[in-house]
């Protein structure tokens, strides 16, 4: 009887210890991501802020150090990354319908997928594509830590040359900014523009054209429609008044 005593006694010890075991086990295993209301309802926030044309609200959903992976473009990273990202939309006044497919959090991460559309003010759609973004909690908030989308539209095959027509205050002056370093040949890269050549009518010098070959239309006309496109035509010069703009018939 000693015998069996203390065989269970032993069958008692092990089995405690492997439930010891089991539970210190499942407190180290990585807490299982579930759907998170708390995260959906702040997401929504970033399409409001565009409806809006909050480009702050916007920014404030990202981290500092956030990475931002845009289609056809170069990875951003920062607020002022977030900025540059989406200055240009709303600048346009385009907003969007932004779909969640799924979104879920695990302690401080969390993810969202989805598809999005956009459109111009006159509800014109202009893009479709899907997103996937990384949510970290940042002092009790829910901030974007790396957000990565693309259009579903199929790449756009070639360029659309445009001649834009205008008047302008001093030729010279206006000349100047099209030439050296840091000039507007540059700017107009950074928005879907390949190339520019300008022209000046040789008997009314203030009368001049620029022809562009856009790769990336959406781009370029968000830019002409910008506050920096403003400011650029405001320091050149240039006279709106009258501007034509031609598109290549074909």
């Amino acid at each position: 009887m000693t015998h069996v005593r203390n065989l269970s006694e032993s069958s008692y010890g092990l089995g405690a210890m492997v439930l010891v075991l089991v539970i210190a086990v499942a407190a180290c295993a990585p807490q299982a991501a579930d759907q998170s209301a708390e995260l959906a309802a702040v997401a929504d926030n970033w399409e409001n802020a565009l409806n809006a044309g909050d480009i702050d609200g916007i920014v404030g959903l990202y981290t500092e150090n956030c990475v931002l992976m845009p289609p056809n473009a170069k990875m951003a990273k920062g607020h002022a990354g977030a900025r540059a990202s989406f200055v240009g939309m709303v600048d346009a006044g385009l907003t969007g319908e932004i779909d969640t497919v799924t979104v879920a959090a695990a302690g401080d991460i969390g993810y969202r997928a989805g598809t999005y559309r956009l459109q111009t003010p006159d509800g014109t759609e202009v893009d479709q594509g899907k997103y996937t973004d990384t949510w970290r909690k940042v002092g009790g908030e829910w901030k974007i830590a790396s957000d990565i989308w693309n259009s579903d539209l199929p790449p756009f095959a070639g360029d659309t040359t445009i001649a834009i027509t205008h008047d302008v205050k001093d030729a010279d002056h206006w000349l100047a900014a099209w030439m050296g370093e840091n000039s507007r040949r540059d700017m107009f890269a950074q928005h879907g523009v390949d190339n520019v050549r300008i022209f000046q009518n040789p008997k009314m010098k203030k009368q001049v054209c620029v022809l562009v070959d856009a790769s990336d239309m959406a781009a370029f006309e968000a830019f002409l429609n910008s506050d920096e496109g403003a400011v650029a035509k405001a320091e050149d010069g240039v006279i709106d008044k009258g501007m034509r703009v031609y598109t290549e018939v074909k």
